[in-house]
């Protein structure tokens, strides 16, 4: 296989909460008391988790061909799908080591549809001091050889806490065994958003969220919305092993 092209990526800041995350007014949280104790706690738990998976959609597009040359390109957090793309679901993987992220793998399933060409997944593998891409071109979900990325290309990061308390938090809302938290706060591109976190009463870990964006990239460019699934890896999984395209 030859080496895939660049991924195109146009540079945003990634979501929420998440551990990348580049927020405006980070220095929060305020608002409802009870809520934000309630989120570090949760927050606490969750990152001292040894792993973690999360499965996203409404957030990834993704293009991908396997031929000479192998190529692919993927966009997040513009709530709209360009010419040539397919909406894709991720299925975020993370280990952790005194609460914070060592790695993450991040693959990109794209959605199909009657009239869409097969699209391959993608996998990007980040740790601390790098990243890399790939084409999922081998058995058993593997990957035959990785690109390099630059960190600006891709949404999420190693090294730090996945979750933390910023934002404007609003009372608690309880539902059954889940307990609500909302929170208000903007991207560093200036993107409102709205969250709602889904904490179990029972295990006091995060199980879901629902992300609203006010508009895209720019002011006037559409809101859009994405959500995700939360859930522990029983065992730690072994970072993927590393071959750069030749």
């Amino acid at each position: 296989m030859r080496r895939p092209a660049r991924a195109l990526v146009v540079a945003l800041a990634s979501a929420s909460a998440l551990g990348a995350v580049s927020v405006a007014g980070a220095a929060g949280p305020t608002g409802d008391a009870r809520a934000i104790r309630l989120f570090r706690d949760v927050a606490a738990r969750t990152n001292a988790e040894p792993a973690m998976q999360v499965v996203q959609a409404g957030y990834m597009v993704e293009s991908a061909h396997v031929a000479r040359p192998a190529s692919f390109g993927y966009r997040w957090g513009f709530g709209t799908v360009p010419r040539g793309y397919l909406r894709a679901t991720e299925t975020i993987t993370y280990t952790q080591h005194i609460g914070r992220v060592v790695w993450l793998t991040d693959v990109l399933a794209a959605q199909t549809c009657a009239t869409c060409r097969p699209v391959p997944a993608i996998q990007l593998f980040v740790t601390k001091v790098a990243a890399f891409a790939g084409v999922v071109d081998r058995p058993m979900g593997h990957v035959g050889c990785y690109v390099r990325e630059p960190f600006r290309n891709v949404p999420y990061r190693a090294g730090a806490r996945w979750w933390t308390a910023i934002g404007a938090f609003r009372p608690l809302v309880e539902r059954g065994n889940q307990i609500l938290v909302t929170v208000t706060y903007a991207f560093a591109s200036g993107q409102p958003v709205i969250e709602r976190d889904s904490v179990d009463a029972s295990t006091r870990l995060f199980t879901a969220s629902a992300f609203h964006v006010g508009h895209g990239v720019t002011p006037s460019a559409a809101p859009f919305s994405f959500s995700q699934q939360d859930s522990v890896v029983t065992s730690a999984p072994p970072a993927p092993r590393v071959t750069l395209c030749r």
